[in-house]
Order: C-alpha cells, then structure tokens, then sequence
C-alpha cells in the first residue's frame, strides 16, 4: 500500500472537481487545497482520503474504484476544516493563509458549504465503477451521519469552552465525534465497497472514532508541550485539553483554584501555559493520557485484525492516520 501514490491520484481527481467548473467560487476551494500555481510547496496529507483509499484495499478490492469515495470524504474534510478556522479566527492553515483570511468569512463559508455539496455528488458517481445505486444511497447515508457526528463534536468542543469541570466521558464523547467521525466514516465506506455488512460497517465506524479519540489526544499534548509558547491556539482559546480534563478530576482544591484562575480569565496570555503544565505534571495526567491513546491504538488494531490477518497492513493504516494528521482538527 503506496500512501504517495494514493496522494498523487486523489490529488489529480480533486484538482479535476474545481479545475471543470469557471466560477471564481471554485478556485477558491482550490486554494484551501493548494492547487494555485504559487503554492506548489504546499502537500495536503489527505488524512481522510487515503485512509478510506487503504481501507478499501486492507478490505480487498482495488483503491481506483473508490477514488471518488476518497474525494468524497477530502471535499467534506475541506468543508469542515474552513468552518474550524472562521470560528477560531485562525488566519493559517499549514503555514498558508486561511481561506478566509484571504477571501473573507462570507465567501469561505460559501465555498466550505459547496465542497458539502460537491462531496455527496461525487457519491452519485459510484455506479460508473460499478456499484449499484443503492450502495451509493449507502454511501451518501454513511457520509452524512459521519458528517453530523462531525458537527455534534464541534458543538461539544465550543460548548466546553467556557466550563471548568468537564468529565472524562465528555471530553471522550467530543474528542470521538469531532476528530473521528469522518474516519469512522471513512473506513465504514471503504467496508461498504467491499461488501461488509451494517454490523462490520459500525465496527469500522467505531475504529474511526476511536483513531479519533487517539489523534486528538496527541494533539492536546502537543498543544501543552510540543508547540513553541504562544502558538497553541487551542490551549490560547480556552479548549478543554485532554490532560487537563484528567488533572481536574483529581487536583485538590488548591490545584483546581489554579486552574481555575487560568481558565476564568478573560484573555488567556501565552505564559498561561506554564501553570497549567505544572499542575498537570505533578498529578501525573500527562502519563495517563499517553496511557489513554495506547490503549485507543491497541483496540483498533484488534478491530481491524478481524478482517485482514496482515497485522503489518493494519499498523500502516494506524500509523498513517495518527501520524498524518496535522494536528489541526
């Protein structure tokens, strides 16, 4: 399983989506993913994409005839990623501009809700490769509740902004839907072309979440150690991170007055942090929640055994989502 070929051919077939329509609308949402002239530097890793591509060959059939099914979950990646960043004011994205920060919020939200679009369109071509309609009315159902569980992780994520005490079990409920419903979906689809039933597509909609809950949790404890001071835009907006949410179940009541003083005020300043990692350490949350995505990597891996007994192919699927993602969810 080649992960730059697939790289090479999603990017050729979402170059095509936007290169065979006129309106400027258009090559707007051929900027987010890089396809200007002058940013040829820039490589989208096509998280989603190639894993629904790998799955569909880990499952057994041949990755071309999923391609659009991989465009399908890109363009619906793009469309929520362009919402992240007017809702977080983002102004970048991968060392680039953000889409809105060059065209506006209105016009970005124009172009994240056409890539919705574009992306259940796309499911429509699924019987040119020989799928019946039905399997593409599948897919397109698989997609939208990927897509809402999406959104329902977004709104928890925005709504613990603001709260002090978030439970294990709802940091877990956001984390699964907002950073691992469309690889849930991703995988589920690629399960759905291969013929697996409802009952292994909800299995493989569940590793999706659970590589979510996994990526997610890296990314806050990269947030918290291993991105440079001022720069963590998450921890900055008051994003309930995972190893915080563990330090609070167990901090004393002069631990959690710390954090609290933190966390209530109304601009968190970059020297925030400090206090913050400090008490998570001493508690020992940092470990727990390494601990925590070990465990997440370990159940997926089981999962996925069940339907290919080449354990090394299902570690290269788990090793390219948790180490290809960005980190900007």
């Amino acid at each position: 399983m080649d992960e730059a070929i697939y790289r090479e051919k999603l990017s050729k077939s979402l170059r095509h989506v936007f290169d065979s329509r006129d309106l400027p609308l258009y090559g707007m949402m051929s900027y987010h993913f890089g396809f200007h002239e002058s940013e040829i530097e820039f490589s989208p890793d096509y998280l989603h994409g190639v894993s629904l591509l790998l799955g569909s060959e880990f499952f057994g059939s041949s990755s071309d005839v999923a391609m659009s099914a991989a465009v399908a979950l890109e363009l619906i990646n793009g469309f929520c990623e362009i919402h992240d960043d007017v809702q977080s004011g983002r102004p970048s994205r991968s060392g680039r501009d953000s889409l809105w920060w060059v065209w506006g919020p209105a016009q970005a939200i124009n172009a994240g809700d056409g890539m919705h679009a574009l992306a259940r369109m796309e499911l429509l071509l699924l019987p040119e490769k020989g799928f019946s309609s039905e399997l593409s009315y599948q897919a397109i159902k698989l997609l939208d509740q990927a897509t809402l569980k999406s959104c329902e992780g977004r709104f928890r994520d925005l709504d613990m902004q603001e709260k002090l005490d978030v439970s294990v079990a709802a940091y877990t409920k956001m984390a699964s839907e907002k950073s691992g419903a469309l690889l849930g979906g991703a995988l589920a689809v690629s399960g759905l072309l291969n013929d697996m039933d409802s009952s292994a597509q909800s299995e493989l909609m569940y590793s999706g979440c659970l590589l979510g809950e996994a990526i997610q949790i890296k990314s806050d404890l990269d947030q918290l150690w291993n991105i440079p001071e001022g720069e963590g835009v998450d921890f900055l907006n008051k994003k309930k991170l995972y190893p915080v949410v563990l330090a609070m179940q167990k901090a004393t009541p002069t631990e959690k007055r710390k954090l609290g003083d933190v966390y209530f005020k109304r601009v968190l300043e970059p020297e925030d942090i400090n206090v913050v990692r400090e008490i998570v350490e001493n508690i020992g949350s940092k470990k727990e929640a390494e601990d925590r995505f070990d465990v997440c990597i370990a159940e997926v891996e089981q999962i996925l055994n069940k339907y290919n007994s080449n354990a090394d192919l299902s570690s290269q699927i788990i090793s390219f989502i948790t180490n290809g993602s960005s980190g900007q969810l």
